[in-house]
């Protein structure tokens, strides 16, 4: 054996021994799990000397790209979290129609009638065709007992519009009454 084989021999047993002595203390320290951290160190730290010992590692990447990498690694690690986005009501316009819809509600009658009623009467009708079977411009008699007696006159789309703007429209307590029970059907 020539002397460089003979050195790579040493070394290589030195690491042996070292690698053994550590699964041994931590065997003898910590039990079974802390034999497998230790061994997952160890070979973490294997890998990074044989990444570091081989032609075109660590050694021989220049100092602009190391750090890339390493920006690249800790951008993995810990991502950036971004803020979160503003929300607009532009950016949701059925949704604003639907609010200002409620919001007049309450004014006049014709308010009720051409703005909220309608969306009411879209979701009875959606309601009563999934959950009951029952088509509501075909059979309007099963859909006024589904709905109730107190609140048919104020869902019923077959009722012709108000163009009345004095008269009052739906109060808060009514429109809540209403969608109680379009929840409950």
């Amino acid at each position: 054996m020539n002397r460089g084989n003979l050195t790579l021999a040493w070394r290589a047993a030195a690491v042996t021994l070292a690698v053994l002595a550590a699964l041994t203390t931590a065997l003898a320290v910590g039990g079974p799990f802390a034999v497998v951290v230790t061994a997952e160190c160890l070979a973490a730290l294997a890998v990074v000397v044989v990444l570091a010992r081989t032609p075109g590692g660590l050694r021989a990447r220049r100092a602009p790209q190391a750090a890339a990498w390493a920006r690249a690694v800790r951008a993995r690690l810990r991502p950036r979290r971004s803020p979160p986005a503003q929300v607009r009501s532009a950016d949701f316009p059925a949704y604003a129609k639907i609010s200002s819809d409620l919001s007049w509600a309450a004014v006049s009658q014709w308010h009720y009638d051409h703005g909220i009623r309608p969306l009411f009467g879209r979701l009875l009708e959606s309601v009563l065709a999934e959950r009951h079977r029952v088509d509501l411009a075909r059979d309007p008699a099963r859909a006024r007992d589904l709905v109730g007696d107190d609140i048919w006159p104020l869902v019923d789309p077959s009722r012709p519009p108000s163009f009345d703007s004095k008269a009052p429209g739906a109060d808060l307590r009514t429109l809540t009454r209403i969608v109680d029970r379009l929840e409950q059907l």
